[in-house]
């Protein structure tokens, strides 16, 4: 079983979606919360965040954290600012006290970065969900506000090499694999999937060729000419056209790895799918 400073799933008790009217300001007076805590994710606009005697000024991508009982302020600056934001109770990390999700020697504003996405989306559909009148919303609501922390959690108590090392080797590869396969039009290197992955580019390799006989620009390569082979089988293309589709500015350089790739060449293959 893999390891979980989470002891208990919170419950959701609120959320809503923060939009001033164009020309205000948002604005709330000092005050704390006795009975849950909070998180608020800024989508666009910044402020100025007074947590636990703390300034903070925080822009879209930046997550407070305001767990129970600590006093906070919030202002916008400018008159364009969105926000969304989730109460929740019954929490439980390990060593911290009830609702606490960060320890209190960590800050209250955490900057996402490539994480901003999918924990945007997160809160978008938990506070959807809560609003909804739809059978089971509560339910749903609740299994994303757990998926949520567990993302947020992942930040605030793990360190990336802990992450990585508690990663398969089947799951980095996957994560490389993926990535080919959704970007392979773009220029898709060993340098970048090894970032993606929080690897170095000689333990990619081995993990890659370990799960799929093929070095990962091999892999992506072959993955290029199955591409092209379905464009060929279906479409009138010209070949300029298909060796841009397909990752290639130069239509010789496309003609001649996809022979050496498939053993022909890419307009007799387009022959033989007529015949």
């Amino acid at each position: 079983m893999r390891q979980s400073v989470v002891i208990r799933m919170p419950s959701i008790l609120g959320g809503a979606l923060i939009q001033p009217p164009l020309g205000e300001r948002f604005y709330f007076p000092l005050h704390q919360h006795e009975n849950c805590s909070e998180m608020l994710l800024i989508v666009e606009g910044q402020g100025e965040f007074l947590v636990d005697g703390k300034t903070y000024t925080a822009k879209e991508g930046s997550l407070l954290i305001y767990n129970r009982g600590i006093w906070h302020e919030e202002r916008s600056i400018g008159d364009r600012f969105k926000a969304v934001y989730v109460g929740y109770t019954e929490l439980q990390i390990k060593g911290l006290p009830p609702d606490y999700l960060s320890g209190t020697e960590q800050p209250a504003c955490l900057e996402l970065g490539e994480h901003y996405l999918p924990i945007k989306q997160l809160l978008y559909e938990i506070v959807a969900e809560w609003h909804s009148p739809l059978p089971e919303s509560e339910i749903v609501a609740n299994g994303l506000l757990g998926a949520l922390m567990g993302r947020v959690a992942r930040l605030l108590h793990y360190s990336e090499e802990v992450q990585v090392k508690r990663r398969s080797g089947k799951e980095i590869v996957h994560q490389a694999r993926r990535y080919i396969e959704e970007n392979y039009p773009s220029d898709v290197s060993l340098a970048i999937l090894a970032k993606l992955t929080h690897t170095n580019a000689y333990h990619l390799i081995h993990l890659f060729k370990q799960e799929t006989g093929v070095s990962p620009i091999h892999y992506l390569i072959r993955y290029r000419m199955e591409v092209a082979k379905q464009i060929l089988a279906t479409t009138v293309l010209p070949m300029v056209d298909i060796a841009e589709k397909v990752g290639y500015k130069s239509e010789t350089y496309f003609q001649n790895l996809f022979k050496k790739t498939t053993g022909i060449s890419p307009g007799k293959y387009r022959l033989s799918c007529r015949e």
